[in-house]
């Protein structure tokens, strides 16, 4: 009985006699009975407005099968009606239907001997099926023999659809509590003086019937959950059976308790599955944290993808992974870096993806939104071409992740990532997986970073603008006047500041461009002389900032007249494609006018000593070595300015003279032997 199409609710609709007419009188002053009730065609109704014309008619006729009432009724109410009713008809159904109740009348009504309560906010058709039900219980004592007590004490008992069969697998009786939920399938009191055999195939009611009589022989409670189709769908039960107790005709019986259990499963399942993707999720944090710990220490970004790509595809969870890009616009994505699978097989598959168009294209929507593109279900996905679904399915792939490797807004390329089983990529698993395309993405910039300063050689680019709508470029032109970056200071969040020199125009005027520049976030005036002004400049987007995030080496910048240049190092292996189109974001109409190969000098520690000794006095090198050696600069001070100062036989206005100019020339030479090539 594991898994069977019909509950013991449901009855083959062949074996259904006519419907039986059920006498109600309805008892209400003030709202006419539900349609449910006097549309249909096997419902006799009569109509009383007080509990006393309800009493004439119960005398007058004896024939009612249901009593339904207001609690409202004018000259009393509802439970006292019950009350009269329960003494000279004591079985015979009371439903109390009314739109003033409460939890205590209800409460009492139950008390009272009511056979049912209902609310007038359910529907018709909720009433209807409540006097079915009624009337099938009351139904008991004429044509099964048991008692009205002893079925309300069984209707209690099991508070979900029950049946009482006696040994031979008659149907004695359908009981259901006040709180279950019927299954309707048919009208239940059909089932009373049918045999199991009337109302299932032959196989399935000798199920039922050895269970009836294993309960009977045992003595006990026996167990069962069973699947069935109901007009509902498709349901899970629990049936439970125990022996009644009494004999009924000189027959045992039994009663058995249908409990819609599909809830309970679904949650089952849910919480199943929720455990095991929080077991999968866990070991996939696992193994990205060992990623994490190899790429420590990787020099070159050739050693990083191959960490990532093969930690990957060694694990449980992927089939393989590859990398690649970066993405240029109309340019293919050749794979640099392929794991747990032969190069040229998916060489194939990203030749078939890069020669879509970019609307179609899942390699341009990871770079050009900066956002995944994950294929649950490679047979249904629609972003797939025919090329591409068929490639994919000669690899046995199943699901598919693509995630982007950007730091910044400078993209690196793409992490493809092939799942072992279906259902991967979940809305849990895929932030982790992104966390880790930018955690790559970010040990790739570092690498870049690090090479670009450490080389001797790199490639120097310069870029022309002519007539710039928007920047420093259209307000050189504006102001006939002159911008010359001096420095550049990164700060966390990819934020940069521009330390900008400005010729040939006033303060004021400066700043009402800045003001009103949508390209300036924050400026602040750091000095102002006769012939030049320095600003400290935040820039919500820049031709510098663009440079810059793409790995590159800002040399100069200036902006006169309206023609902006600027020049920069890049690393060998850089595609120069990829920084001039960055660089055009801001400058639409920049041009790249020299593109060479540079040789970098490497600065050694004698030469940094010699040109610091050239840069700094006697007197500036002993303060700064005096106040070092003294702990000035520890912290808390070891020694106070007064006291080197007074060590040295100078005053200490003196010494700190000496002390900030030392420090400005010492640590320009650090600066300008960092970043210059000269």
């Amino acid at each position: 009985m594991t898994s069977e199409k019909t509950t013991l609710a449901t009855t083959d609709r062949t074996a259904r006699t006519s419907v039986r007419t059920v006498r109600v009188l309805y008892v209400d002053a003030d709202e006419p009975p539900p349609a449910a009730l006097s549309e249909a065609e096997s419902v006799t109704l009569s109509t009383a407005e007080t509990a006393a014309a309800a009493r004439d008619s119960l005398a007058a006729d004896g024939t009612f099968d249901c009593v339904v009432s207001e609690y409202d009724l004018p000259g009393g109410d509802g439970l006292e009606l019950l009350e009269a009713v329960r003494d000279d008809y004591p079985n015979l159904p009371f439903v109390l239907y009314t739109g003033s109740g409460s939890e205590a009348v209800a409460s009492d009504a139950f008390a009272t001997g009511a056979t049912d309560y209902l609310p007038k906010d359910a529907d018709g058709d909720t009433l209807r099926e409540r006097i079915d039900r009624a009337v099938a219980a009351a139904s008991v004592e004429t044509e099964s023999g048991v008692s009205g007590d002893r079925l309300r004490e069984l209707t209690n008992a099991f508070p979900d659809v029950a049946f009482v069969l006696d040994e031979n697998g008659r149907y004695l009786e359908v009981l259901s509590g006040p709180s279950s939920k019927d299954l309707r399938t048919f009208q239940q009191e059909q089932l009373v003086g049918k045999r199991l055999h009337d109302a299932f195939p032959a196989e399935q009611a000798d199920r039922y019937l050895d269970l009836v009589h294993r309960t009977l022989e045992t003595g006990g409670v026996e167990t069962v959950e069973y699947k069935a189709e109901t007009e509902t769908g498709e349901r899970w039960y629990e049936g439970r059976t125990a022996p009644l107790g009494d004999t009924i005709e000189g027959r045992e019986a039994v009663v058995w308790v249908a409990r819609d259990v599909t809830e309970r499963r679904e949650n089952e399942r849910r919480l199943a599955e929720s455990r095991d993707e929080l077991t999968r999720l866990n070991r996939i944090n696992g193994l990205i944290n060992d990623i994490l710990q190899s790429l420590v220490g990787s020099a070159t970004r050739e050693e990083i993808e191959r960490v990532v790509c093969e930690e990957l595809a060694d694990s449980e969870f992927y089939q393989f992974a590859w990398v690649g890009g970066p993405w240029v616009k109309d340019e293919q994505m050749p794979p640099s870096t392929v794991a747990g699978i032969e190069r040229q097989q998916i060489e194939r598959l990203v030749e078939a993806t890069s020669s879509r168009p970019d609307s179609e294209n899942a390699l341009s929507r990871v770079v050009g939104d900066d956002e995944s593109v994950v294929i649950s279900e490679v047979g249904d996905a629609d972003l797939l071409s025919e090329r591409e679904r068929k490639l994919m399915a000669e690899l046995d792939m199943s699901t598919a992740v693509l995630v982007p490797l950007t730091y910044g807004t400078t993209n690196y390329g793409v992490l493809g990532i092939s799942g072992a089983c279906p259902g991967t990529f979940g809305d849990r698993e895929l932030p982790a997986l992104e966390t880790l395309g930018e955690i790559v993405a970010f040990a790739i910039n570092a690498v870049k970073n690090r090479n670009l300063l450490l080389s001797d050689a790199a490639v120097e680019l310069e870029f022309r603008v002519e007539n710039p709508e928007r920047g420093f470029g259209r307000i050189s032109a504006e102001l006939d006047c002159e911008f010359s970056l001096r420095g550049l200071v990164g700060l966390s969040g990819d934020q940069l500041l521009e330390y900008v020199a400005v010729e040939g125009a006033s303060v004021d005027a400066l700043t009402d461009q800045l003001d009103d520049s949508s390209t300036v976030e924050e400026y602040r005036l750091v000095t102002e002389d006769d012939d030049q002004c320095l600003f400290e400049i935040d820039s919500a987007q820049s031709g510098v900032g663009q440079l810059v995030e793409t790995g590159t080496v800002v040399k100069s910048a200036t902006a006169e007249s309206g023609v902006v240049r600027c020049l920069a190092e890049a690393p060998n292996d850089v595609s120069v494609r990829s920084v001039v189109e960055e660089f055009q974001t801001t400058y639409s109409g920049a041009e790249l006018v020299s593109k060479q190969e540079v040789n970098r000098p490497v600065h050694t520690t004698q030469e940094f000593r010699q040109t610091l000794a050239e840069k700094l006095t006697e007197k500036q090198r002993t303060a700064l070595q005096a106040a070092y050696f003294a702990g000035y600069y520890e912290y808390p001070r070891e020694s106070t300015g007064e006291e080197v100062a007074e060590s040295l036989g100078i005053s200490s206005p003196t010494l700190h003279q000496h002390l900030q100019a030392a420090q400005r020339k010492l640590v320009g030479t650090f600066l300008d032997l960092q970043t210059s090539g000269e």
